[in-house]
C-alpha cells in the first residue's frame, strides 16, 4: 500500500477535540502513523507522496448507515465493467465523503459480488456492510416493494411465518454474507396500514444475529413496531418512526438502553410530504430521543431516495439541534462504536487511514460544511478528488 503525507491541513482528529490548523497526517501501510504540525515534518517523509490540503479540514472517513444498492446500475454487479461500477460508487458514496456504507437491504445477487470486488481491490470502495434481503412479517411486504418487485419474485423475499422460520432465515442470511440483519418490525403493507412483526419472530432473528456478533436494524414505522423492536432487543432503529403517536416513552427507553437511531429525515420530506403537520412531529421525536441521551448514526436512505447529495439531511439534522460536532459524531465515532471498530472514527496514530477532506477551511465547522467534500482517502490512498 502506498504511503502518503497530507500537509497543510486543518485536522479535526475527533468531534470532541478542536481542529488542529497547519497540521500533517502521515500514513504508512494504510494506517495513520503521525499527526504533527506540518512545520515539524522531518526528512523521513521526504520521499513519500504528498497531498497538500491547502488548509482544508480533514476528518475520519464518513459512514452512511442507511443505503440501498437497488438501482438499475447495480444489476449484474458481478460481471459489470469496473468503470461503470466505480463511477456509480463515486457518485453515490465516495464523492459524499463516505468510506463505509451500510446497505440495509438489496438484492444479494448483485450486492454481494459488488462487496467482493471492493474487498479484492478491483474497486476503490467504499467498504460496504450488507444486510442482503430484509426480513419482513408474514404477508408483510411493504407496498412499495410490491410495486417495484415482480410478483413472481416475491417468494425470494424473507417473510417467515414462525419464530423457527425467522431463525432459519437469519442464519441463511449470515451464511451467504450478511454483515447486518434488517427487520421490518413495522411494515407499511398499505399506504395507511402498518403490519407489525411478531415479537417471537423478531426476537429469534435478533438472537441469531447476536450469537454471530452482528447488529440488527429495525424499520419500526409506529409505536407498535417500535415496541416489537425493543422487546426483541434490536441494536439500531433504522428511521425515526413517522407515525409518532405514543412513541415518546419508547424513544426514551431506546435511548436509555443504548439503542442507536438513524433519523433519515430528508427521506420523509422527499417521499411523503413537506407538510409541517407531518414533519414537525418527526423532528420532535428525534429531539425526544436525543434529549434522553440517545445516540445517532448518520444515514440517508439513498438508493431508495434518489437524491445523492447529503445537504438536505444535514440541514434537517441542524434544524433538530445537531451542531457540527454532533453530526460529525454521527458520521464517524458513533458508527465506529456501534460496529465495534476501535481502529476507526478518529484521526490518530494507529487508526485506519480512511479520511474525508472537506472543502471548508473554517475553524468552526457547521453541519452544512460536512456536505462539501474535496477528497477521500481510503486505506491510505487518495481515491477521489473534486
Amino acid at each position: 500500500m502506498p504511503d502518503l503525507v497530507i500537509t497543510n491541513a486543518t485536522v479535526w482528529t475527533s468531534p470532541d477535540d478542536e481542529p488542529l490548523p497547519d497540521h500533517a497526517v502521515v500514513v504508512h501501510a494504510g494506517v495513520v502513523e503521525r499527526v504533527v504540525p506540518t512545520a515539524a515534518l522531518d526528512g523521513a517523509v521526504a520521499d513519500l507522496p504528498v497531498w497538500d490540503a491547502v488548509g482544508r479540514v480533514v476528518t475520519a472517513g464518513f459512514w452512511n448507515c442507511h443505503v440501498h444498492l437497488s438501482e438499475p446500475v447495480w444489476r449484474g454487479a458481478g460481471r459489470a465493467p469496473v468503470a461503470r461500477l466505480q463511477a456509480a460508487l463515486d457518485d453515490m458514496l465516495l464523492s459524499r465523503g463516505f468510506t463505509t456504507a451500510v446497505d440495509l437491504a438489496s438484492n444479494s445477487r448483485d450486492t454481494l459480488p459488488l462487496v467482493a470486488r471492493i474487498a479484492s481491490g478491483e474497486l476503490a470502495g467504499p467498504t460496504i456492510l450488507s444486510a442482503t434481503e430484509a426480513i419482513r412479517p408474514a404477508r408483510g411486504l411493504p407496498f412499495y416493494t410490491r410495486e417495484e418487485v415482480p410478483w413472481f419474485l416475491w417468494w425470494a423475499l424473507p417473510t417467515p411465518w414462525t419464530a423457527a422460520g425467522a431463525r432459519r432465515v437469519a442464519r441463511r442470511q449470515l451464511r451467504k454474507g450478511a454483515r447486518v440483519i434488517k427487520l421490518f418490525t413495522g411494515s407499511y403493507v398499505e399506504r395507511d396500514r402498518i403490519k407489525p412483526m411478531g415479537i417471537p419472530h423478531a426476537r429469534a432473528a435478533v438472537e441469531v444475529a447476536h450469537e454471530h456478533g452482528v447488529l440488527v436494524f429495525a424499520h419500526t414505522s409506529n409505536r407498535e413496531g417500535l415496541q416489537v423492536a425493543l422487546d426483541a432487543g434490536v441494536d439500531v432503529i433504522a428511521h425515526v418512526p413517522d407515525e409518532t403517536d405514543g412513541t415518546e416513552p419508547l424513544l426514551r427507553e431506546a435511548a436509555n438502553r443504548g439503542v442507536w437511531l438513524v433519523p433519515t429525515l430528508l427521506m420523509f420530506a422527499e417521499t411523503v410530504t413537506t407538510s409541517p403537520a407531518y414533519l414537525d412531529p418527526i423532528d420532535d421525536a428525534l429531539r425526544v430521543f436525543r434529549d434522553a441521551g440517545g445516540r445517532v448514526l448518520f444515514g440517508t436512505d439513498v438508493g431508495y431516495l434518489q437524491e445523492y447529495a447529503i445537504d438536505g439531511e444535514l440541514a434537517a439534522l441542524e434544524r433538530c439541534g445537531l451542531d457540527g460536532p454532533a453530526v460529525l459524531r454521527a458520521l464517524t465515532t458513533e458508527p465506529a462504536a456501534a460496529f465495534g471498530r476501535p481502529d476507526e472514527g478518529t484521526v490518530a496514530p494507529g487508526m485506519r487511514a480512511d479520511l474525508t477532506v472537506l472543502e471548508t477551511r473554517a475553524s468552526v465547522v457547521r453541519p452544512g460544511d460536512l456536505g462539501r467534500v474535496a477528497a477521500v482517502v481510503k486505506d491510505g490512498r487518495v481515491v477521489l478528488t473534486r
